[in-house]
């Protein structure tokens, strides 16, 4: 469990009282999905609904008229409302506005509920969330909002909601990384965040694979710092015979000038090393500007290219897997003088296009006034305060970049076969898998060696987001290419997992599943009471206590074909599951009668405890199985919850609901007469026979039974089933 302090925040002082801040991270009692848990006492408004509250409902609706938008159990807009209108408690309320904080800030989760605890006038109130930051500050803000209203103190929403996208655009996902796992979700491909950055794994095992915005885990490390240094690419590409610039590299604004002299035509002087168009400076056309130009490009690295100004339009192609999938002509932000305002009003002018966006969700992103913006104006002997000239067109950066305030053409299908071809070549010549290619023609459509278009830069992380969403022309999917090229075949996007939940026996049907599949040669992990194994019974860590972060560290091991795990209960009421749905979910046993289950807050009696453990049940893929304990009636009735297809298994040969079960054709594993028999298609067959001699527990005939029932469902014959049961009792120490 992740708790949160509840000191980190500064609550309003008020009726009402936050005690507990708590993330759940995966499957859990109260949602499918990972969740932010706020525990509430309503003190003396317990039981006081918002129609008994002077002002409340009108001033929920000044602040966030938006709220209007939400259904509700009403079904329909202005359900909620409607809902306040009559009477609602406080800690609903504090859900809703949650929610819409959230929404207001970009970040839809869609998703809440309030649920009275067993103490009186003490609620939880638990909502989705996209980031946990934003989520809980989302929370107590929502909080401390109903307490201003309840002790009629200013609340300012609006500071909420700019605090909120703050935190959405220095925590979220990059565009071009979040396009990515959209993809990836729309596949049903697993994805994990693994840092605060643009660090993901897609995928699971064997099968898993790592991205960093759109490099890859197969990203070229040479390829990557070749092109980071220009010389060097644009030498590599000179020598394969492609047109690039003419150009020099050097520390000497003599040697520039000199070389400047030599060619006879205008320059570009730019950093070695260097990203954005920072310290970039175009169509120098004297020497006193090559000077001013040289001095600003040094700043940014010791040594500078000098090149040849290439006349035309800056074009982006992008490749990925060495094919060509979409291409954009780029225009930098400029603004255009009217002989009155100053360049720092034009700027301000410009950004109040409504098309830009202070984060990077629109076509056009805001331009900000850099150090380097400032620099490029010093070199044209101009500041802010200067006033151009009516019409004057002044470039505010050398740089098409769309998170500089850059604005992207889509022009794919103006692209020449030849320039399409050169592209895709130059991606196999540098190595690179994925490549944004800048070149400067006057017109794509035409081959580059008949207008002396040149190849100008080759970017190892291309920007996605030109082609996604272009300011005009059509949207390029690039993410699906992206995707496709990580895994060319859909149907290997994950390795299976294995979850068993249960009261005792968890470890031992862990070990014989874990022997089953080792034998048929699958490197296999698992996650058992006692640590954390990798193939070949490795164990890689000790646990006292299995946590979600250990069943998610066990499906990023990129040696395994399979993957086994115990769930305690106690895991999934603190926790939530460590994975998003197994192939196999296994509802052992369970002591229902454990008292140390119901000290949580939640859990009143033996119904909630089994609600809360049917998430293993639940969380299975549609055409998963869940196996249940049908000697159990709370473990039994958990199948009318499930998706997945049902496999029962009991102990005892008059059941009922096997009967019933087994008469439609369903799969189930019986014991009779000491022999255990796993039954399909109104066949059975003997697959283990207990000893006489020995004594078998109870907990012990469920496991050989579950475990019977996993094989066979999973498709081994029955043959084998025996063989595998028979030869690890041989060697049980434990019997």
């Amino acid at each position: 469990m992740k708790e949160i302090p509840v000191k980190n925040y500064q609550l309003i002082d008020g009726p009402l009282s936050l005690e507990q801040i708590q993330i759940l991270s995966g499957a859990n009692y109260f949602s499918a999905d990972r969740v932010i848990r706020l525990r509430i006492n309503l003190n003396e408004f317990d039981e006081v609904f918002s129609d008994e509250i002077p002002g409340l409902y009108e001033k929920l609706v000044k602040k966030i008229p938006s709220l209007i938008e939400h259904h509700c159990s009403v079904g329909e807009r202005g359900g909620f409302l409607l809902r306040v209108k009559e009477g609602t408690l406080l800690g609903h309320i504090l859900e809703h506005v949650s929610l819409e904080l959230k929404h207001l800030a970009g970040m839809e989760a869609g998703f809440g509920k309030t649920r009275m605890t067993k103490i009186q006038g003490v609620y939880n109130v638990v909502y989705r969330f996209v980031d946990e930051v934003a989520g809980v500050y989302a929370g107590v803000s929502a909080f401390n909002f109903l307490n201003s209203i309840l002790t009629e103190k200013d609340f300012d929403i609006d500071e909420v909601i700019a605090k909120l996208i703050e935190i959405r655009n220095n925590r979220l996902l990059g565009f071009s990384t979040q396009a990515i796992v959209n993809e990836a979700e729309k596949r049903g491909i697993l994805w994990e965040r693994l840092d605060d950055y643009n660090l993901v794994q897609l995928g699971s095992g064997k099968h898993r694979r790592l991205i960093r915005a759109t490099i890859t885990e197969k990203t070229s490390l040479i390829a990557v710092e070749t092109t980071d240094d220009k010389y060097r690419t644009t030498s590599i590409l000179k020598e394969a015979g492609y047109p690039v610039p003419e150009r020099i590299i050097t520390t000497s604004h003599v040697e520039a000038i000199e070389f400047f002299r030599q060619l006879g035509k205008p320059v570009v002087t730019k950093p070695a090393f260097g990203n954005q168009g920072k310290g970039i400076s175009l169509n120098i056309s004297d020497e006193a500007y090559l000077i001013k130009a040289f001095a600003r490009a040094l700043k940014y690295d010791e040594e500078v290219i000098v090149q040849e100004h290439i006349t035309g339009f800056s074009y982006r192609i992008l490749v990925i897997d060495n094919k060509f999938v979409a291409a954009a002509v780029l225009e930098s932000p400029f603004i255009v003088g009217d002989g009155k305002s100053s360049i720092e009003q034009l700027v301000e002018k410009l950004n109040q296009n409504p098309e830009r966006s202070e984060s990077c969700l629109g076509k056009l992103s805001t331009f900000s006034i850099t150090n380097d913006s400032l620099e490029l104006l010093e070199t044209q002997n101009l500041n802010l305060k200067s006033v151009l000239e009516d019409g004057r067109k002044f470039q505010l950066c050398n740089s098409g970049n769309y998170r500089l305030g850059g604005k992207a053409i889509d022009v794919t299908d103006n692209v020449h076969i030849h320039n399409r071809l050169l592209a895709e070549h130059v991606s196999k010549i540098l190595n690179l898998d994925v490549a944004g290619i800048d070149i400067i023609s006057e017109d794509i459509s035409i081959p580059l060696f008949e207008n002396s278009g040149k190849l100008i830069e080759i970017n190892a992380a291309p920007d996605f987001r030109l082609h996604i969403n272009p300011f005009e022309g059509l949207p390029r999917p690039v993410e699906s290419a992206f995707v496709d090229m990580l895994f060319p075949d859909a149907d290997r996007t994950r390795i299976p997992i294995f979850s068993v939940v249960g009261y005792s026996g968890c470890s031992l049907l862990i070990d014989i599943l874990y022997f089953w599949l080792s034998e048929k040669g699958l490197k296999t992990g698992k996650v058992k009471s006692n640590g954390l194994y990798t193939s070949g019974n490795l164990c890689l860590k000790q646990l006292d206590e299995i946590s979600s972060k250990d069943i998610k560290t066990l499906l990023s091991d990129p040696t395994l074909d399979f993957a086994l795990t115990e769930v305690p209960v106690k895991s999934i009421l603190k926790d939530g599951l460590g994975y998003k749905f197994a192939d196999i979910g296994i509802v052992l046993n369970m002591d229902f009668s454990d008292e140390k289950f119901y000290a949580y807050d939640h859990i009143r009696d033996e119904e909630d405890l089994a609600y809360a453990v049917s998430v293993v049940a639940e969380e299975v893929y549609d055409e998963g199985f869940t196996i249940l304990n049908a000697d159990n009636t709370l473990i039994a009735g958990m199948a009318e919850r499930c998706y997945s297809k049902i496999a029962f298994f009991s102990q005892d040969t008059e059941n009922l609901l096997v009967k019933n079960h087994l008469n439609q054709g369903n799969e189930a594993a019986i014991l009779e007469n000491n022999c255990i028999y796993v039954c399909y298609k109104s066949s059975r067959f003997e697959v283990f026979r207990l000893n006489d001699k020995e004594i078998i527990s109870n907990e012990t005939i469920e496991v050989i039974l579950a475990s019977a029932l996993t094989m066979l469902v999973w498709g081994e014959n029955t043959t084998r089933i025996s063989e595998i049961l028979n030869s690890f009792w041989k060697n049980y120490s434990g019997k």
